[in-house]
């Protein structure tokens, strides 16, 4: 092999690994779970607990597909992580509205027993407070 072929080889064997190094950055493994993340927000009831912040991390979530195409891998993996970030804050607002919701159920359920108890043993009811 001469010594112009041989550089052309070491040559097209370097632009070969810088090509697989750049496409190994990408961040499909942050954009993976903040997608995988906002399912589970949206699955929790987020859309009506925390609409705000699961919009937030669906707009960042685009931004981070968006800058991955634009091989902005930094980018991409920061709004990625950004969006992942919301997504919990999000599902963890919806469960948390939902458990307030459900001990506001209970609540309501033992005042109806204790007043069916309260007319059935023939003392008055005690005063409801006011919300």
């Amino acid at each position: 092999m001469s010594l112009p072929n041989g550089f052309l080889v070491v040559a097209a064997a370097g632009l070969l690994c810088v090509g697989c190094a750049s496409q190994a950055s990408r961040p499909v493994a942050e954009i993976s779970r903040a997608q995988t993340l906002i399912d589970h927000a949206e699955q929790a009831g987020a859309q009506q607990y925390a609409a705000a912040e699961l919009d937030h991390a669906r707009n960042k979530l685009r931004l981070a597909s968006a800058a991955a195409e634009d091989g902005k891998n930094d980018e991409a993996r920061a709004r990625a992580n950004e969006a992942a970030a919301d997504a919990e804050l999000a599902e963890a607002r919806a469960r948390s509205g939902e458990a307030r919701r459900a001990a506001e159920q209970v609540k309501r359920g033992t005042e109806t027993l204790q007043q069916e108890a309260d007319r059935s043993q023939g003392t008055p009811p005690l005063p409801q407070p006011q919300p």
